[in-house]
C-alpha cells in the first residue's frame, strides 16, 4: 500500500473522530478495497469477505471515539478487521461442529425387527430364570422387590448386600448359561 493512501485513511479517520460525519464516504472509498482484500485472503470467499468488511466499518464507526490520532489509522482498522476475521472463523467452526454428521448418533428405527423382538424375549426369559434362582433377600438388595418390611441399614451395608447379590447373580448366570 502506498503512503499517500495510508495518510488519506489516517486523515479521514481523524476527521471522523472529530465528529465530521461527511468523512464516512471518503473513508469507505479509501479503506473498503483494503479491508475486503484482507478478508478475502483470510477467508477465501467473496460474500464472506464483504460481510466481514461491513462489520469492520460498523465497528470503526461505533468505536471511532476510541481512535488514538497519534497512531496509524490503517493499523487500527486492520486490528478491528483481524478481530472480525477471527470471529467469523470461530462462527464457521461452531457451525461445522453443530452440523458434523459423524458426531450424530446413528438413527435407530422406531420399530425393532422380528429378529430383535425374538432375541429380546429370549434374553428376558433367561434373565428372569436367573433372577428367580436368587433368594428374596438378594432380589430385594438389587431393588427388584419393594422395600416394604425391610429395616433401615447404613449405606455401606446396603452397598455390600448389593455387591454380594450381584456376585451370586453372576455365579448363577455362569452356572446356568456358561461364561458369556
Amino acid at each position: 500500500m502506498d503512503s499517500a493512501r495510508r495518510r488519506i485513511i489516517h486523515e479521514v479517520m481523524v476527521r471522523l473522530s472529530d465528529g465530521d460525519r461527511t468523512a464516512v464516504p471518503q473513508l469507505v472509498d479509501a479503506l473498503w478495497p483494503v479491508v475486503v482484500a484482507l478478508a478475502q485472503r483470510s477467508v477465501g470467499h467473496d460474500a464472506d469477505a464483504e460481510d466481514i468488511a461491513q462489520e469492520v466499518f460498523f465497528r470503526i464507526c461505533s468505536r471511532i471515539s476510541d481512535f488514538d490520532r497519534s497512531r496509524d489509522g490503517l493499523s487500527w482498522a486492520f486490528g478491528i478487521a483481524c478481530y472480525e476475521i477471527m470471529t467469523h472463523r470461530r462462527r464457521i467452526r461452531r457451525r461445522r461442529e453443530l452440523n458434523d454428521e459423524s458426531r450424530l448418533p446413528d438413527v435407530v428405527h422406531p420399530a425393532p425387527s422380528q429378529e430383535e423382538l425374538v432375541l429380546e424375549r429370549e434374553l428376558t426369559g433367561v434373565f428372569e430364570n436367573a433372577l428367580g434362582a436368587l433368594t428374596e433377600s438378594d432380589r430385594r438388595s438389587l431393588g427388584l422387590l419393594g422395600s416394604f418390611g425391610v429395616e433401615p441399614a447404613p449405606a455401606a451395608t446396603l452397598r455390600k448386600r448389593k455387591q454380594r447379590a450381584l456376585g451370586r447373580l453372576r455365579g448363577l448366570w455362569k452356572h446356568m448359561y456358561g461364561e458369556s
